[in-house]
């Protein structure tokens, strides 16, 4: 069992920064992104990755929002809104991370933190934006974490769906959505036969080679 060349059309790998331009230089076939972006051009910003220094070696994705970011470096939802509208506008496939902290936390959170996560959006960046909703109580690196309920977890992106119809009309129905969180080849298909699931974001099982070709093979 092996991924196949068609695979690689409706497949991004966001690696670290530091392996990214030998990989898009090697591997052309494959579409590449940043695990994070810095919102600004140019300037002395020392240490951040700028839009312009990923478009030159020829990547053309982002991740933006993670929670891992908003957990250990302390990003805002209006810190995620600069970096999701920056790189949109210069033309990047965006992934905008949201989910709640624990199993039971009111839904309207995460509701609120996508509305400002993507605020002042405009309608034509909505082909190039997904939503990645992950909710953190289930990521494989957590201690105890299982994955959420598929049929739940497309209720939520449902529900999530309405609020981005509510915003911004038929024209949000653009913006795709993906599911993170302890997915792995035994339960990719359940979550992928969603009628609102487009995708995954897959974090832990991206690592193991196996794992990954079954994941990518039976989607």
């Amino acid at each position: 069992m092996g991924i196949d060349s068609a695979d690689f059309e409706h497949m991004v790998l966001l690696p670290p920064y530091i392996f990214l331009e030998e990989l898009v230089k090697r591997f052309k076939q494959i579409q590449w992104g940043a695990q994070d972006v810095f919102w600004e051009q140019q300037g002395a910003y020392t240490g951040e990755v700028s839009l312009f220094m990923l478009k030159d070696i020829g990547v053309n994705w982002v991740l933006v929002g993670h929670s891992e970011r908003r957990r250990y470096f302390h990003e805002t939802d209006e810190t995620v809104n600069k970096k999701t509208r920056a790189a949109l506008e210069q033309g990047f496939n965006v992934i905008v991370a949201v989910g709640e902290l624990s199993h039971d936390a009111d839904i309207t959170e995460v509701e609120k933190s996508l509305k400002n996560s993507i605020a002042d959006v405009q309608p034509s960046g909505f082909d190039s934006l997904y939503v990645a909703y992950e909710p953190v109580w289930a990521i494989s690196s957590n201690p105890g974490a299982v994955a959420d309920d598929p049929a739940r977890s497309n209720q939520v992106i449902g529900y999530l769906k309405q609020t981005l119809f509510n915003m911004f009309g038929a024209e949000s129905e653009k913006i795709k959505f993906l599911y993170g969180g302890s997915v792995n080849a035994a339960n990719a298909e359940s979550f992928l036969s969603q009628p609102n699931i487009s995708g995954a974001l897959i974090g832990g099982a991206s690592l193991k080679v196996e794992e990954f070709t079954a994941i990518v093979s039976r989607s």
